[in-house]
């Protein structure tokens, strides 16, 4: 800010001639001529643009990839900005209660199935006909409760349908599209068995 302050004081003020021609001018209607745009004052408007312009640059800086928030009713909210780092995800998920299997896949990949037991018919149940019937599954499922998505950004996870000794699975895809920057998957794996980590394959889905 001092430098603008500086480079507009370097505008050299008007002299009574030219207010005296400016004056004319308006008295007898003619139209101005266009206004001169001195060095100081081109150098004081790119100064004003760079400064906005590297504005959203910092804050953006400033966005951790992932966040973990609990709520006072125990549900955790997880807003996530970058598909890195799963591991810290993890943790974070782990220091609030909840034992989790978190994946980061880019656009196009998915994981070879079937890698865990599940729960309930939304991971490696039997084919459900209709998308009528899909939708109650999924909405009737503890693994659909237990993670939701509420927003393009963030999940909300209530660990009241966590049962003790399992496992929350979380694969996030990239969406390739900045409006809607991931794709979820979400399932429990059954109690005390393991997960097995995540073999890459092309997914066309």
């Amino acid at each position: 800010m001092d430098s603008l302050k500086t480079m507009w004081a370097a505008v050299p003020p008007a002299t009574p001639q030219e207010l005296a021609g400016a004056r004319r001018r308006l008295l007898d209607g003619t139209r101005p001529r266009r206004r001169l745009v001195t060095v100081p004052r081109l150098l004081a408007a790119a100064g004003a643009a760079a400064a906005v312009a590297v504005a959203p640059l910092v804050i953006g800086n400033d966005t951790p990839a992932y966040a973990v928030a609990k709520g006072s009713d125990g549900t955790l909210t997880v807003t996530v900005n970058e598909l890195r780092d799963p591991d810290g995800l993890e943790a974070k998920l782990s220091a609030s209660g909840v034992k989790s299997d978190v994946t980061f896949l880019t656009a196009g990949q998915g994981c070879a199935a079937p890698r865990f037991a599940g729960v309930d018919a939304t991971y490696g149940g039997s084919p459900v006909a209709g998308s009528e019937g899909l939708r109650e599954l999924v909405n009737g499922s503890r693994s659909s409760k237990a993670a939701q998505v509420t927003s393009v950004r963030t999940i909300r996870i209530s660990p009241e349908y966590i049962k003790p000794g399992e496992t929350l699975v979380l694969e996030f895809r990239d969406n390739g599209n900045a409006q809607i920057p991931w794709r979820l998957g979400g399932w429990l794996a059954q109690a005390d068995t393991p997960v097995q980590p995540c073999t890459i394959v092309e997914d066309a889905g």
